[in-house]
């Protein structure tokens, strides 16, 4: 079993659909599931098969939010540079 390490009380959940097949995997920080997104784009997937979210733990409750694409466009664009 793999487990994950919670840092700052926030993970990254990203859902990539590929020929009928789902991958969900998770992250500790925004960069490496900007850099699977970054490696799912150059491959030729479309945009609308992609999804992340952020998982925020609160106290005894979590906040799921998606992440805009414009902030995973920032991301993008910092990993480049």
């Amino acid at each position: 079993m793999t487990e994950l390490e919670v840092k700052e009380n926030k993970f990254y959940v990203l859902r990539i659909k590929r020929n009928n097949e789902e991958t969900i995997t998770l992250h500790s920080e925004i960069g490496s599931s900007v850099k699977r997104i970054r490696e799912a784009l150059k491959s030729g997937l479309d945009p609308e098969n992609i999804e992340l979210i952020c998982v925020e733990v609160k106290e005894t409750r979590f906040e799921i939010q998606g992440v805009p694409w414009s902030t995973i466009a920032v991301e993008l664009v910092r990993g480049e540079v």
